[in-house]
Parts: structure tokens; C-alpha cells; sequence
């Protein structure tokens, strides 16, 4: 399993064509949330332990090892299949107290698809000057996060979790602008045509006479910080999870080069103020040991990058969404080789606020998990398929579909023994 896990070692893609910002927000990465719904702070397993919620961690006292891996599957008329497989969380945590658990771990932030777009040929005649032209773009890469996590149970009902993250990746950009002198004829046989109109009921061709091609390559290097804090009531029936977080100064490299009849190269620098990340808030009910509900709401601000670095100019946008979970939990009446199957379905609804415009993104999850070897180990899997209104295809429809794996082991490494 783990070698399956390890086949994509890079982070992967993310599920719609986020060309806007530095992409798409990587909010979530612990299958047996997104199992409930594309929720973050239960995950409806023994313990209710999640990677993706700090005030969760410390109710296992083992050294815990996690890997996750997703498969994106991305369609639209208007664009070729995407596909992809890759790395999306891993991370190590360990107790350092009673009821006390640090982790250390490494998930992409923002992500953007690795996509080739070519525009349609665009024409411009001006009475003296006749000229078509078109742009072909290319995008890759985005921002990764290393963190460390604290947990900590305050008192009977109350646990609170922190994490710091340190941001950094580099983004690149490659457009090519072609531009083509032309000449039009009612003829298609005279030589290349590049594009065709019609004009009081004749059809026009256009010949290209010159062409000039202008090559504009950008690389932008990030660096940047994020501070978490979470804090979590819970009685035997009910829990209540509140989380905030902020942003740190983001400083941004860029350099640029243009390639043309005359090559001209510039580097420079750029940096924003911090700010606030998230309000979130997230509700768990159990009507027993073995089923239960979550519900979640969320609100993800626009990460702080000077306009000049977001992609095609287009800053971030403000994100809110609510998530449904819920969950039943069978528990092995023998004692054997594994204790515990849990069955996992919910929904989602999220929009995006881009000021002017707003989107929305909907989808339903459905998840599996076992729980082995004296609940210390776990195989989890997840299926999410949803619906994005396109911010870059007017008026169509982003189809997505994932499948997440996910293992955690559990050992008694770091675990304090009486000497006989």
C-alpha cells in the first residue's frame, strides 16, 4: 500500500481550473473528512481523530505516521481530459506529555492545473493596418506548507490545537503572443489562412504575410507564513469546534524575460501585510457510539498577494461553504485481526466571492474506513464528485470526480515504561 501511495511524489492539481490568485485553496486532506462531506474537524472513526483539526490530536497517545494520496479526474467540452495522481498529505506526530501531542508534517496549499491555453485568433483592421493576433498560455505549479502542530486537553471537556505553517513554492507562467501581418482574399487556396469572416454574405480569408512571435516567461518564488489556532467543548453526546487563522507578511521573487526582436529580462520584489485566513465553526452530534453527524461552516479570505503576481491579474476570491457528514460506525463483536468499519456520506456547497461575480461548487462524498490491530492502525478511502460553476468558461460547468487513499499506523515509540 505505502509503495502504491509513494508512486506520485509530488502535490497534485487541484479539481477545477482555478487560473486566478496563485489557484485553488487546498483546504482539506484527511480522507475520512473529506469522506463527510468535505469537512474538516470529525472524521467519524474510533477516536474521532482528525490530521486536518490540531485540538483532535492529542486523544492517541502512539507515534502516528499518515500518507495520503488523491486521484483528480477533471472534464469540460471546452478543454482536453485531466487527470492526475499524487502526494497530498503527510505528516508525524508523537506524544510529549500526558495529553500533549506535537506533529510535524508537509500538504499543498495552492494549487493551479498543470494546462496549456490557446486563445482564439483575435482580428483588428484599423483602416491602414490589418493584423490578427493570439496568445497561448501555460501554467504550472503553486505554494506547498510545512507545518508543526500542538495539541492539548486543558481540562476535562476542553482541548485547543495550534499550528504554524511555513509557506513556499514557485509558480510559473509562459505566454506566447503571435502576431501576423495579413491579407485578405475570397480565395482559400491562396497560400496559409489562419482565420475566416464573412461580411455582407462573402467569406473572407486571411492570409498571414509576417508573423512576430513575443515570448513572456514569469517565475514567481513565495515565502510566507500561516498561524492556526483551534479550540474544541466536548461532552459525551455533543462537540463544538471554533477556528481562526492569519496570515503572515508574504514576500514574493519575481523574475521575468521577453523574448522578441529585443530580449529584455528583470527581476523584482514584492511583499504584502498579513491578515486573517478563516473563521470556522463546526458542530458534531453522536446519537450513539456508533452513528453521528457533523455540520461545518467556513469563510476562507483571499490569500494576501499583491495584485501584480495574481494570475491574468485576477485576485484570489473570498470563499464560504457549509458541510454535511454523517457516519456509522460497526464495531467487530469478536476479537481479531481488525475492530472497526466505518461508512462515511455527506455534501457540500461553497461560494466564490470574486466581488463582482460569485460561483458556486457543490458536490457529494461517500467514504469507507477500517480500523485494525487494536484500532492502532487505519486504511481509509474516499470518492467526491462535484459540480463547479467555471470562472474561466463562461456560462459552463466544471465536472470533477477524486478518489482518496489514506494509511495511518500507530506505535508505542515514545510511550514512558515502569522498569521492573
Amino acid at each position: 500500500m505505502f509503495v502504491i501511495l509513494f508512486i506520485g511524489f509530488s502535490f497534485p492539481q487541484s479539481t477545477s481550473l482555478s487560473l486566478y490568485g496563485v489557484g485553488d485553496k487546498n483546504i482539506d486532506s484527511d480522507v475520512s473528512t473529506i469522506a463527510l462531506g468535505n469537512s474538516t474537524f470529525s472524521s467519524g472513526n474510533k477516536y474521532n481523530i482528525s490530521t486536518n483539526s490540531p485540538s483532535s490530536l492529542w486523544r492517541s497517545v502512539l507515534t502516528r505516521f499518515t500518507i495520503h494520496s488523491g486521484m483528480n479526474y477533471l472534464s469540460n467540452s471546452h478543454i482536453p481530459q485531466q487527470y492526475e495522481h499524487e502526494l497530498t498529505f503527510f505528516s508525524l506526530m508523537f506524544p510529549v506529555g500526558n495529553k500533549k501531542v506535537v506533529g510535524l508534517g508537509m500538504q499543498p496549499a495552492f494549487r493551479t492545473n498543470k494546462i496549456k491555453i490557446e486563445e482564439m485568433i483575435q482580428y483588428n483592421n484599423n483602416g491602414s493596418e490589418s493584423f490578427a493576433y493570439y496568445h497561448k498560455y501555460f501554467v504550472d505549479g503553486g505554494i506547498s506548507k510545512a507545518f508543526i502542530q500542538y495539541s492539548w486537553k486543558a481540562a476535562n471537556n476542553l482541548s485547543f490545537g495550534f499550528q504554524y505553517s511555513s509557506l513556499f513554492g514557485n509558480q510559473f507562467t509562459d505566454d506566447e503572443l503571435f502576431i501576423y501581418e495579413v491579407a485578405s482574399d475570397t480565395i482559400e487556396s491562396n497560400g496559409i489562412v489562419i482565420t475566416e469572416m464573412i461580411d455582407n454574405g462573402t467569406t473572407y480569408y486571411l492570409h498571414p504575410v509576417n508573423v512576430e512571435k513575443i515570448n513572456v516567461t514569469k517565475s514567481h518564488q513565495f515565502s510566507g507564513s500561516e498561524i492556526m489556532i483551534e479550540g474544541r467543548y466536548s461532552t459525551s453526546k455533543q462537540e463544538w469546534v471554533v477556528r481562526t487563522g492569519f496570515y503572515g507578511k508574504t514576500k514574493v521573487q519575481t523574475k521575468m524575460e521577453q523574448i522578441s526582436q529585443d530580449y529584455l529580462r528583470s527581476d523584482f520584489k514584492n511583499s504584502s501585510e498579513g491578515k486573517l485566513s478563516e473563521i470556522a465553526f463546526g458542530y458534531h452530534y453522536k446519537t450513539s457510539d456508533y452513528f453521528g453527524m457533523v455540520f461545518e461552516c467556513q469563510s476562507n479570505y483571499p490569500f494576501n498577494i499583491p495584485e501584480a503576481i495574481a494570475l491574468f491579474n485576477t485576485m484570489p476570491p473570498k470563499e464560504k461553504s457549509i458541510h454535511f457528514g454523517t457516519y456509522y460506525l460497526y464495531e467487530n463483536p469478536k476479537i481479531g485481526f481488525w475492530n472497526n468499519i466505518n461508512l462515511r456520506g455527506g455534501g457540500y456547497l461553497k461560494k466564490l466571492d470574486f466581488i463582482l461575480e460569485k460561483y458556486l461548487d457543490y458536490g457529494i462524498t461517500l467514504g469507507f474506513g477500517l480500523e485494525y490491530l487494536a484500532n492502532t492502525q487505519s486504511l481509509d478511502i474516499a470518492f467526491r464528485v462535484g459540480n463547479k460553476e467555471s470562472f474561466i468558461i463562461e456560462g459552463e460547468k466544471e465536472n470533477y470526480i477524486s478518489f482518496h487513499i489514506g494509511i495511518t499506523t500507530g506505535e508505542k515509540w515514545f510511550m514512558k515504561r515502569r522498569r521492573k
